[in-house]
């Protein structure tokens, strides 16, 4: 009885820190990022909030007339609150102008969270280099 009094208990005091965050961006066809968003949800986790990233975008997607795109989201957590940062590089690639974002998240580091961004922009664009550069474009508090 003492066991099932310590889980209750455990999982009454953590319950209300299970969240899920993430992003979920728009690819045209060319593999330039077209837009992105983000998604943040109490008591739900990283996959479904990935799934509601999506279609989040979807209907932003359709709203805006944004054409044919593919839709994913290449970065999500379980984490109830941190901060997240979202790196944005253009540079052109055999003389093709490419534009690409990244996106991390930390508990609770701006810089933590911006090289975690920088290395799912290295996982997904397989033609940024660090070279290239990139700049912050958002950094917040979730």
């Amino acid at each position: 009885m003492m066991r099932v009094m310590v889980v209750v208990t455990a999982l009454l005091v953590t319950a209300p820190l299970w969240a899920g965050a993430a992003f979920a961006e728009a690819i045209d066809k060319e593999g330039n990022c077209s837009t992105w968003t983000f998604f943040q949800k109490d008591k739900a986790g990283a996959s479904t909030a990935a799934a509601e990233a999506i279609k989040k975008l979807r209907e932003q997607a359709k709203e805006q007339n944004l054409g044919n795109v593919k839709f994913s989201s290449p970065a999500s957590t379980a984490m109830d609150h941190g901060v997240y940062v979202v790196v944005f590089a253009a540079y052109e690639h055999k003389g093709e102008a490419r534009w690409s974002h990244g996106f991390g998240f930390h508990k609770n580091s701006a810089k933590e969270a911006e090289k975690a961004a920088v290395a799912n922009l290295k996982k997904k664009d397989k033609f940024w280099k660090p070279d290239y550069g990139y700049d912050v474009k958002e950094s917040k508090n979730f």
